[in-house]
C-alpha cells in the first residue's frame, strides 16, 4: 500500500493523504465505475465523497457507482484511485474516460 494511504483496520476504509497540493498548469477529469459489496455500499460511497475533486453521478441498487475525479495532474488522480482501490468493500474499480487540458485552454 502506498505510504500516503492509511487504513482503519476495523472497517477497511482507506484515508488518502495528498503528497502535494500544487497546481501543475494542467486540468484532468477522469470517470470510473466501481462495483461495491452491497453491505458496504454506503461506506464505499463515503470514501469516494471524501476524495477531493470526486463527485458521484449515479448509484445502482446492485452496488455500481459511477463517479468522476478532477485534479490538476494525472498523478493526483492516480493517487486518489490508489487510496480507493484498497477499500475492502470493492469488487472492481474500472476507469472509463480521462481528459486532459492544458491550463491555457481552460
Amino acid at each position: 500500500m502506498p505510504d500516503n494511504v492509511l487504513t482503519n483496520e476495523q472497517n477497511g476504509v482507506s484515508q488518502y493523504t495528498p503528497d502535494s497540493s500544487e497546481q501543475s498548469g494542467e486540468y484532468h477529469v477522469a470517470s470510473f465505475v466501481a462495483h461495491a459489496v452491497i453491505t458496504q455500499l454506503a461506506e464505499v460511497q463515503e470514501q469516494i465523497k471524501q476524495l477531493k475533486g470526486a463527485e458521484i453521478h449515479a448509484v445502482s441498487p446492485e452496488g455500481k457507482i459511477v463517479f468522476t475525479i478532477e485534479d490538476y495532474s494525472q498523478k493526483g488522480i492516480g493517487e486518489k484511485i490508489d487510496a480507493l482501490k484498497y477499500h475492502t468493500g470493492l469488487y472492481n474499480l474500472a476507469p472509463v474516460y480521462h481528459q486532459f487540458l492544458p491550463e491555457t485552454t481552460i
